[in-house]
This record gives structure tokens, sequence and C-alpha cells, in this order.
């Protein structure tokens, strides 16, 4: 594979500046932000930063790349995210051991895994119009429409996962502006307990861990009932599928005193089973042993069960954020065995529906 051309005698050395771990949103940022990672001046390195020409250094792929990058911009990333122990393995089957809350990207071209396949989930290098909006990168998708390159920080408080694209968060497709909210987060060793002030919730690790990157180390809050960071995310690219209960986007008919009739399932300000009859089901929900992950208005540890009356389902709930092995990187949860990124038991959208929907449970 063509990211073969980062290892120099065998000895993996991209990421040189490695020296302390940082946190999910912190890397790439401040004191671990090192420009030498992933720039080169002159495209023409041959030995360390060392005073003596020491220390580690990176072959250079082909030809200079702009902004003085050592190599295409997917590429550079991989180099660190596809297939390594050090950081978030984000391409394909991961090499880090639990189950990975965002599950995995495919590529475009890239036969290597076939369970990865161009239609389950982000394609990186992909040409199209994202469904239900009119974003399009020309050059193809890129790590850096979502996450960015150089960390998300907006007004001293860093973003969940670096979320904001290209080289700062000012840069990318962001948030939609009609929202203007952006996925803030808490973690366990700075703030203590979940006090429900950020939108993500991360229990404390060192290095990349189940605790940190895994399904189980990640407790979504609900800040504001009326709102989700999460849609608001997503509505920069998929614009259609998000917007408030009773707007032009997800429709919805208030009948007696709560909003059902939806043209488009609700992303937020709908708690599951606030509609009566037969639409969603909180006990139905609440009582699987596994469930597909929503926002809690409680504050609440990733392993706590679901006891609030007030939880709502939002993108995460449905989709991996980078895709899995299933359709549009659906999670299949029937609610029992063993948890995958693809879900558990569930072998079907089925199933998935089921977690909250009595009709499909029967």
């Amino acid at each position: 594979m063509r990211r073969k051309a980062f290892l120099v005698a065998g000895v993996f050395v991209a990421m040189v500046g490695l020296s302390t771990w940082a946190y999910a949103g912190d890397y790439h940022h401040g004191a671990s932000l090192k420009c030498q990672d992933c720039h080169t001046m002159h495209h023409s390195q041959q030995h360390g930063y060392s005073g003596d020409g020491g220390g580690n250094w990176t072959s250079l792929s082909g030809t200079p790349h702009e902004f003085l990058l050592r190599n295409d911009v997917n590429d550079l990333c991989l180099t660190c995210h596809e297939g390594q122990a050090f950081a978030p393995d984000v391409l394909h089957d991961n090499v880090n051991g639990f189950v990975r809350s965002a599950g995995a990207l495919n590529e475009v071209g890239d036969a290597s895994n076939a369970n990865y396949a161009e239609d389950n989930g982000h394609t990186l290098g992909m040409v199209q119009t994202a469904p239900g909006g009119a974003f399009i990168d020309s050059t193809g998708l890129k790590c850096t429409n979502c996450h960015a390159a150089h960390g998300a920080n907006i007004d001293e408080v860093s973003t969940y996962r670096n979320l904001g694209g290209w080289g700062t968060a000012a840069q990318g497709v962001g948030p939609n502006a009609a929202y203007n909210i952006w996925i803030t987060y808490t973690r366990n060793d700075v703030e203590g307990a979940n006090d429900g002030s950020g939108w993500a919730y991360e229990l404390n690790s060192s290095g990349v861990s189940a605790q940190h990157y895994g399904v189980s180390g990640v407790a979504f809050n609900e800040v504001d009932q009326t709102k989700s960071a999460y849609a608001s995310f997503c509505k920069a690219c998929h614009t259609n599928f998000h917007g408030d209960v009773a707007g032009s986007e997800l429709g919805g008919v208030l009948v007696g005193g709560v909003y059902e009739e939806f043209v488009r399932h609700p992303t937020n300000g709908v708690n599951i089973g606030a509609v009566g009859g037969g639409h969603s089901d909180l006990a139905l929900f609440t009582g699987h042993t596994n469930h597909v992950p929503v926002m809690s208005p409680t504050p609440r540890q990733p392993a706590d069960a679901y006891a609030s009356a007030e939880v709502t389902p939002s993108c995460m709930s449905c989709h991996k954020g980078h895709g899995n092995k299933n359709a549009f990187g659906l999670i299949f949860m029937s609610g029992t065995g063993t948890v995958t990124e693809e879900g558990d038991n569930g072998t079907e959208v089925r199933d998935l529906c089921a977690q909250c929907h009595g009709q499909a449970a029967e």
C-alpha cells in the first residue's frame, strides 16, 4: 500500500512528537501539536532535528504537497490512524482491541478489506454530494472535512474529537450556523464526575483505550433538550435530515400536547416514549441489555443504565460516525449478546428500529 512510504528501516516514525499522551479533542492542539509531524519546509528531509542530525525523521512520498504537508491529507492522517497501536485506528478493522464509538471508515478503490464497502459509512476519497445536502469535496472526502488538524478550540473550550474541519475549526464546514453549538466535552481526570456541562463525557484513560475511544467510555449528555450538538454538526453536510420539531425538514404535528407524524426521524427535541400509542416506547428501550447511544439530560457514567425518562436519540443512535460493516454505518442492535461495532446479535435494520419501536419488536 502507498502508506508504506512512511516506514523507515522498518520502524514507524511519522509522529515523532509523541512524548506524552493527550486526550481526545486535545491532541493536535497546544503542546501536543507538533508541526514537524505533518509538515516539512523544503520537502527534502534526510535527518532529524537534533543538533547532530539525529532523532527520528520521516521519509517523504512522491512530489511536494500543498500546505508543505508530507503527503496527501488522507494518506498523511492514515500514517498514524491506520493499523497503529499508539493512535486511534480509524480505517477497517481495529488493532486496539475495543469496540470503537465511531466505528470505521472505508476508502475509495480499496479492496484490501471487502467487509468495509463504499456504502458502509464515510468513504475517504469519495466525490459525491452528501445525502440530504449540498456539500461535496471535488477532490474527494478528507479527514479534515470533519476534523481540525490543528485542534478545534472555541473560546478556550476544546471540541469533542477535534470536530471542526480543515486546519482550524473556523475553516471547516463546522456546525450549521442556525444552531451555532459545538460538541463540547468533559472528562473524568479533569472535571471529575460527569456534571452534564459538556455534550460528551469521557472516562479518564491514558493512551488509546476502551475507556477513551470505546463505546463503554463515552456518555452523551443532552445539554439543551431542544437541540443536539451532533445533529447540528452533521447538518452542515446532511442538511435536510436535521432540524427543529415541526420545522420544514422534520415536520411534525402537535397532537394532544406532543408532536407526532414526522416526515423525517427526529434527531433532537423528542424524547423516547414521549409520543404515546404505537410510537417509541421508553420501557422497551430501557428493558434491553444493550442500548444504542442516546442523549440524557441526567449526567451519567458511560456504564450507567438509562433510567431517565427524557433520553433522546440523535445521529449517533443509529449510525456510526465513521461507519462499520453495515450499509450506511447502521447499528443493528437487538439488545442482547456481545456488543460489536455493527451492533450485537442483530442482523438487520429491523433490530435497530426495535430498540425503541414496539411495532418492529413484534
